[in-house]
């Protein structure tokens, strides 16, 4: 990525990619690649499972490269994969906010109204499509560092092979579709095993709408699949949350396309799209947006003005 600014990656996440005098390479203490290989193809092997993380944040993310000598190298990778070498070790992050005394659940939300249109709540949405009507049991929340590890060495090589795709679709050598395909693969595999609801299925469902959205033509597929995957983070408090904010940014930008091509199919998805951005943001500690608001506007003028009909 060309003229980056690096003040402007946020301090956090930082992830250490470790290289060892034997050729194996780990990320945050988890093996990428095992002992007797090249270093060098062992760091970027590395640097290809922190692009990934990248692409998941659609934002650069900073990295600590240590190598077998000691010497440490504060990188920036970006979404795209290029890597910034800093000359400067990485801001110390800000400190951890200071733990808050449990509280009693907060009573119901009734739906807010937008533009005289009712419009569920997430969890009422949730529940809806779960229970039939009923409000279902509390699930129990996957720890925040559960949504930041690595998948289990057995599903390894089918992710080896998904980023090999999107490697070669972003140099021109190969289809991005078929990095599409191996993520419903894997996604489908990760399912049976450990639940639609698992942050490894969730993670690489998420992963799956990316690429989708960078490769599609079919609108309303697409809008589909990131209204389906933000929900699915929101149902399952997914981390980090600036992602699901995006999924639902981008399923708006998406669903307008798809008003100009299919009016009809835009306008049966368009109040799940509805509902998605009058949650924004899904992160309580971060400040409405005035453009949310604008996004959400547009749904309902658009449902109201009768285009669809």
């Amino acid at each position: 990525m060309t003229d980056l600014d690096p003040d402007t990656v946020p301090a956090t996440p930082i992830y250490t990619i470790t290289v060892s005098s034997n050729g194996a390479a780990a990320l945050d203490g988890e093996e990428i690649t095992g002992p007797g290989g090249d270093p060098a193809e062992a760091r970027v092997a590395a640097l290809a499972e922190v692009r990934i993380k990248a692409a998941l944040r659609g934002r650069p993310v900073r990295v600590n490269a240590k190598e077998a000598d000691g010497s440490t190298w504060p990188l920036i990778v970006a979404v795209d994969g290029s890597v910034t070498t800093l000359d400067h070790p990485h801001p110390t992050p800000p400190p951890p906010p200071a733990p808050q005394p449990a509280q009693a659940p907060p009573a119901p939300r009734s739906a807010p109204q937008a533009g005289g249109v009712a419009v569920p709540t997430p969890q009422d949405q949730a529940a809806a499509r779960t229970t039939g009507g009923q409000m279902p049991a509390a699930a129990p929340t996957p720890a925040a560092d559960e949504w930041a590890a690595p998948l289990p060495a057995s599903f390894r090589i089918l992710w080896g092979q998904l980023v090999a795709q999107e490697h070669a679709a972003r140099n021109g050598t190969g289809s991005l579709a078929d990095a599409i395909v191996t993520a419903h693969h894997l996604e489908t595999a990760l399912a049976q095993q450990y639940g639609p609801q698992h942050p490894y299925t969730v993670n690489v469902m998420t992963v799956r709408a990316w690429l989708t959205l960078r490769n599609t033509t079919a609108w309303a597929e697409t809008v589909e699949l990131l209204v389906e995957t933000a929900q699915r983070r929101q149902e399952t408090k997914a981390r980090p949350a600036a992602d699901t904010d995006l999924l639902i940014r981008n399923a708006h930008a998406a669903w307008r396309k798809l008003t100009k091509e299919d009016p009809e199919s835009a306008r049966e998805i368009a109040e799940q799209v509805l509902t998605l951005l009058v949650s924004l943001p899904t992160d309580p500690e971060s400040p409405p947006s005035e453009r949310d608001a604008k996004r959400a506007r547009d749904v309902v003028h658009w449902i109201e003005s009768g285009a669809a009909a």
